[in-house]
């Protein structure tokens, strides 16, 4: 997959852009608030319909203007594809490819595979289970349709519960017949989405694991496991037995949407014992692996945005990264860095492989 061009109207800093791009490595240079990082989730947005950056629509859009459209053009083989995300405030974001509008966007997941790196990441080190649970759910869906429609599915039932719930919890009559309904729905999806996520972990464990010994040069060991309740009891089991408390708080307590994912270095929780510069080698290598999956499972290349993963690294770091671009078996890539000078030195020996795009 190759993105040859992007077109940017009143989306984020910028007024309009077109960009072109290099069939290997794309390199974006500029000053603080040029515009680098927008370029990349410009990207995103053509492969996922949304930010990189968990923003709502309305917040994409330049300030005073009341809307914004990307547009890349794509070659997977022979076949060209044009890609448009478009919003307007107070409509609905369409999303087109070759002119086709999708009815649902889950449709458009997994046409264009690709992976982003960003300093924004550590909130997978630092934050709660649900940003976690969600890295893991984008990876998966990319691949596996059924996943995202069991994942839809599970949390239509949750909140239908969750609704039902709050009726009790006001101290209105509910019917327990809706209630064990949507409770035999959430097992039943539940359980397929924990045998999911387990599987994903035995084949994403070795990746990273890899990944971090090469950009470590071996220096520590990382590792990752998948927390969930229904290691401990079956579903059914498990809404039974939390009922009461469920009916006091008004939502559902216990169940795969509550899952999680422990990172650890040397055998102990990376955010406690990592220093500055191994958590965001280990952010790296989870998400080289996450890539390594995805081309995998997908049989092809995603795009690969890298922004900004420079910053805090010792210059052994940044070399063992930059060499694994080069000889990894890696698709088109992008890259941006506040330092001309140091991209144009770092890659150099890619001769006309390489583009840089000042901004």
């Amino acid at each position: 997959m190759i993105l040859r061009s992007l077109y940017l109207y009143q989306f984020k800093n910028f007024e309009e852009g077109h960009f072109r791009f290099a069939d290997k490595i794309n390199a974006i240079t500029g000053p603080n608030g040029a515009g680098k990082t927008n370029v990349l989730d410009a990207i995103h947005m053509l492969a996922f319909g949304k930010s990189y950056f968990h923003m709502p629509l309305r917040q994409v859009v330049r300030h005073g203007a009341d809307g914004f459209s990307v547009k890349g053009t794509f070659k997977n083989g022979e076949e060209p594809a044009e890609v448009l995300v478009r919003y307007r405030k107070g409509d609905r974001r369409i999303v087109k490819r070759n002119g086709k509008v999708y009815d649902r966007l889950a449709e458009h997941i997994g046409l264009i595979p690709a992976v982003m790196i960003s300093p924004y990441d550590r909130d997978l080190i630092t934050e709660g289970g649900e940003i976690r649970r969600k890295f893991m759910d984008k990876i998966i869906s990319q691949f596996d349709k059924k996943y995202l429609a069991d994942l839809t599915a599970y949390h239509r039932y949750l909140m239908r519960r969750n609704a039902l719930l709050k009726t009790m919890a006001s101290g209105m009559a509910a019917d327990p017949a809706t209630l064990r309904i949507y409770d035999e729905q959430l097992a039943r999806y539940g359980t397929r989405i924990a045998d999911a996520r387990r599987r994903f972990i035995v084949q994403f464990r070795p990746l990273l694991k890899d990944k971090y010994a090469w950009i470590s040069s071996g220096r520590e060991e990382v590792d990752i496991r998948y927390r969930t309740a229904l290691d401990e009891k079956p579903p059914e089991e498990l809404l039974r037995e939390s009922f009461e408390r469920d009916r006091m708080l008004g939502y559902t307590t216990r169940g795969i949407h509550r899952d999680d994912l422990e990172f650890l270095i040397d055998g102990y929780p990376i955010r406690r014992f990592g220093s500055q510069g191994q958590q965001k080698s280990f952010l790296i290598a989870l998400k080289l692996a996450e890539y390594d999956l995805l081309k995998s499972r997908m049989h092809r290349r995603p795009l690969l945005l890298f922004d900004d993963i420079f910053d805090k690294l010792d210059p052994a770091r940044v070399r063992q990264i930059v060499r694994l671009v080069e000889t990894g078996d890696f698709g088109q890539v992008f890259l941006t860095d506040t330092y001309p000078d140091r991209l144009e030195n770092l890659l150099a020996e890619f001769g006309d492989r390489t583009k840089i795009i000042h901004l």
